[in-house]
């Protein structure tokens, strides 16, 4: 092997690389291109030739274009005897070695040269080390994609175990705290009402403070508890025959005392004749006092109104409201799980975040549609559309996973 042959080394940077750069030994410039024939004629499976100087890739010679000079007893006398860098491509491609398969797919792609699509050569820090074939570049390629998928397949499972054991950790901690969360708020709940014995006023002041805010960490764990069972397809809504107007008095008469503290006016707007709509009672109950809870708490000043009302065969639940409002990226951010639109009114009032995206979550599976409209210094608009209840809507109902 004279001075400009030059191999491989077995062990690649990127094994991958191995599929589609191979270690054929290049020619001198003055090399005869009888010789080079000759190499083309014996190895079918060579592709090009290289040719390099003082172990510098100057040219390559495709067998194709080479072999198709010699198909005539006139160019074999022609040609057989003159140095080969007379018959190379003087500009060949060049890459380097440790470039990735993306850089060397662009750089081939901005080669307009034939030979550049048959072959093309590998250096590393300019001195040959290869040749490259884009046929192998494409099986490296699929290979690249097929170990990709694979992870991220690996990735998926994974995630989903971990979303699995996510649930199931928040749900046996959810019914960790609710058996003391229970306890506090029933004997701060007793003491309120002085149910054994007067209680000075400042001591009544503390439990009435402890009893609220039971009251608050035991709603937060209940829709963290209700989000995880959602995530993991544990929540199946019993479909029944729901009165709206039932359900909004129900749910308003709960928030108006919160309404009332916070010196807000709340409307109640119902029309009149509504069939019912098909729903778990349970669930449109839970995300009317969310939406309600949310828009008393984002509204410094003015009207909170709930409202029911037919629309084309289907029954409209909304809650509107008069406070901050949102830009669409804050409501992005405020119907992922545990997001929160910064404001100094999330401040004064605390919370996890979960109320929209539960809502969301819980229209979904009882298969009502949810929409938002918001506007900021204008209020935020949320509407529920149910489908009006059937023969078929009776309790126990089962519906797939709630997503």
């Amino acid at each position: 092997m004279d001075a400009n042959t030059t191999t491989i080394e077995p062990a690649l940077p990127d094994a991958r690389r191995a599929l589609f750069v191979r270690p054929v030994a290049p020619e001198a410039p003055d090399t005869p291109c009888a010789q080079v024939q000759a190499r083309f004629l014996s190895d079918p499976d060579l592709h090009a030739v290289a040719v390099c100087e003082a172990g510098r890739p100057v040219g390559i010679v495709d067998r194709f274009q080479f072999l198709a000079r010699f198909a005539t007893t006139f160019g074999q006398a022609m040609y057989g005897q003159r140095p080969v860098a007379a018959l190379m491509d003087p500009n060949p491609v060049v890459v380097e070695r440790d470039a990735t398969m993306g850089a060397i797919k662009t750089r081939l792609t901005a080669t307009l040269g034939e030979a550049a699509v048959r072959a093309f050569v590998v250096a590393e820090s300019g001195r040959y080390v290869g040749l490259g074939s884009v046929l192998g570049l494409l099986r490296a390629s699929l290979v690249d994609s097929e170990e990709m998928n694979g992870r991220l397949c690996d990735a998926l499972a994974q995630s989903e175990r971990e979303g699995a054991l996510k649930s199931k950790f928040l749900a046996n901690l959810s019914h960790e705290f609710r058996t003391p969360l229970n306890a506090i708020i029933g004997f701060s709940d007793v003491m309120v009402r002085e149910m054994s014995g007067p209680l000075a006023p400042a001591y009544r002041d503390y439990a009435s403070d402890i009893l609220a805010s039971g009251q608050h960490l035991l709603s937060v764990i209940n829709d963290l508890l209700d989000l995880s069972k959602i995530e993991s397809g544990d929540i199946r809504p019993t479909l029944e025959p729901v009165d709206a107007r039932a359900a909004i008095e129900a749910a308003a008469g709960f928030a108006a005392a919160d309404a009332a503290k916070a010196g807000l006016a709340l409307d109640i707007d119902i029309g009149s004749d509504l069939p019912p709509f098909s729903a778990d009672p349970l669930h449109v109950r839970q995300m009317l006092l969310n939406l309600l809870s949310n828009a008393i708490k984002f509204t410094p000043r003015g009207t909170v109104r709930v409202a029911a009302r037919g629309d084309g065969g289907q029954i409209e639940l909304s809650v509107e409201d008069t406070g901050i409002g949102m830009t669409r990226k804050e409501i992005e951010i405020a119907l992922r799980p545990f997001g929160q639109v910064a404001s100094h009114l999330t401040r004064t009032h605390e919370g996890p975040g979960l109320g929209l995206p539960l809502v969301k979550a819980l229209a979904n599976g009882n298969g009502a549609t949810f929409r938002i409209d918001s506007e900021p210094g204008r209020g935020t608009r949320v509407s529920l559309q149910f489908a009006l209840a059937g023969p078929e809507d009776r309790p126990s109902t089962a519906a797939g996973p709630v997503v």
